[in-house]
């Protein structure tokens, strides 16, 4: 019996001890824990976009990330929705993506536009080699349609700042 109870007795002691060294941290010198945020930061951070104010469409933006895979550079991924909020019907929705320095300079700009109106971006010699025209179908007050946004990191070069400037077409 008193086998027992020692047994039981140093069981439970190894058990507290392992839940206390479970939640333990491992301390790095600063230099090093700077050099890990710095990676940590580089490889999943960006700035995120803001969107300039429309008159005529009111942006909310859903995803805002870098994405990684094993099988192509990590890519910029912004999507959203874009909302008709004017009187009139929008034709579509151009979509100004605008990467800046600290200083404000542009340092590179991609175009995308609404799904609805996605062939509007489509390269014209694609157009004509299946002889279609850009098309896209109007989007009247109050209703919304989505956008998606993607570029591989390496084409980007070092930003501070990323602006959504939407741009409604209703003429």
């Amino acid at each position: 019996m008193k086998g027992l109870a020692t047994f039981l007795a140093l069981a439970a002691a190894l058990v507290i001890a392992n839940l206390a060294y479970a939640g333990a941290h491992v301390q790095l010198n600063n230099s090093e824990q700077a050099k890990q945020e710095a990676l940590r930061k580089a490889y999943y951070d960006h700035p995120m976009t803001q969107v300039v104010q429309s008159k005529d469409v009111k942006v909310v933006i859903k995803t805002d990330s870098i994405m990684h895979s094993c099988c192509m550079p990590p890519n910029l991924v912004v999507a959203g929705n874009v909302t008709n909020v004017g009187t009139r019907p929008v034709k579509y929705v151009k979509m100004i993506f605008s990467f800046e320095d600290a200083d404000g300079k542009v340092l590179h700009a991609e175009t995308v536009y609404n799904l609805k109106a996605a062939s509007m971006g489509e390269d014209e010699e694609i157009g004509r080699i299946l002889n279609e025209k850009p098309h896209f179908v109007p989007l009247p007050p109050g209703s919304s349609d989505q956008f998606s946004f993607s570029v591989p990191t390496t084409a980007l070069p070092r930003f501070a700042k990323v602006e959504l400037f939407p741009d409604a077409v209703t003429q």
